[in-house]
């Protein structure tokens, strides 16, 4: 035991001294603007981090055809440029962590947004497993465990599959999102949902379609409630 604490202490110390070197040699900076990084920030800026503009408001404006399955909606950001690069570095350059930064820096704010009473599940939007493996993971995962753990709920991710490989709903219109998107999931146990008041979690808002299809099912698998928090919304719009 010893020996394998001491082996460990070593490999700690080595990886703390190469980063460092390598610190040294490239110096980390914003993920946002560039800049180099000061002493205690991580990832993204103080400057860059207190100009994300915190909505701090419902979501009001889905463009889904039909009905509407998912109560409260809240998107936590502007979609401006900044927060659109954060995005972009966290859907295709594997950068996991500025996320986490963020919520962090902002979790009186989003609990404050959030309902007391709480959720009993709280579930990632699930990528198709062959986007899943062409990503690594899905970029949404660790918001959700975020907020399962602040909140005390269980994580149900599980639960859920995405069933029907969809083309990406960028440029599509509301009509062409909702047909996208039309039976793409399917909820593996509905004994696990049923009865469930239920957080969805996803990175940008924009119709909803994506969302409301998997509300769908979770309604008719007999969740109770079923809301929606997102990183992001263009809905609020940003010349």
């Amino acid at each position: 035991m010893k020996v394998q604490n001491s082996f460990t202490q070593i490999k700690t110390d080595l990886i703390s001294m190469l980063t460092g070197v390598v610190d040294l040699v490239y110096p980390p900076q914003c993920l946002i603007c560039g800049r180099g990084l000061q002493r205690g920030e991580a990832e993204i800026c103080m400057a860059c981090l207190s100009n994300f503009k915190l909505l701090g408001k419902p979501h009001t404006q889905f463009s889904v055809p039909g009905k509407i399955y998912i109560k409260t909606a809240w998107p936590l950001f502007d979609f401006d440029p900044a927060f659109q690069t954060l995005i972009h570095h966290l859907k295709y350059s594997r950068r996991r962590k500025p996320v986490l930064r963020v919520l962090d820096n902002f979790r009186t704010e989003i609990l404050t947004q959030l309902p007391a009473a709480g959720f009993d599940l709280v579930i990632s939007i699930p990528l198709h497993p062959l986007k899943f493996r062409e990503r690594g993971y899905n970029q949404v995962d660790d918001m959700s465990k975020w907020i399962a753990e602040q909140m005390g709920a269980t994580l149900g991710n599980h639960f859920v599959k995405r069933s029907k490989y969809t083309q990406s709903q960028t440029k599509l219109s509301a009509n062409e999102r909702f047909e996208n998107v039309h039976e793409a999931f399917k909820v593996r146990s509905k004994s696990e949902v049923s009865g469930k008041h239920i957080l969805l979690v996803d990175d940008v808002l924009t119709t909803g379609a994506t969302a409301n299809a998997l509300a769908c099912v979770l309604h008719e698998g007999g969740a109770t409630q079923i809301d929606l928090i997102t990183l992001s919304t263009p809905q609020y719009g940003n010349p």
